[in-house]
């Protein structure tokens, strides 16, 4: 199965990923949750990046699927 995979990074270190069937959801949720930004304890601000990315060939066994 062809999914779309949500990928998000925080200060360039990946965070977490999701896995979607429609393109329209991944980019959805992209638009939302991309560019958050929080200051972090030393006063540095961190910038929250999610990319959509076609991942051509998914486990639906091993992998949920939303």
């Amino acid at each position: 199965m062809t999914a779309f995979m949500l990928a998000c990074y925080l200060g360039g270190v990946a965070q977490g990923t999701i896995y979607f069937r429609s393109v329209n959801d991944c980019i959805y949720y992209t638009k939302y949750l991309n560019e958050q930004q929080y200051k972090d304890e030393t006063g540095q601000t961190i910038i929250y990046e999610c990319i959509c990315k076609l991942i051509p060939q998914v486990n639906e066994k091993k992998v949920r699927v939303y």
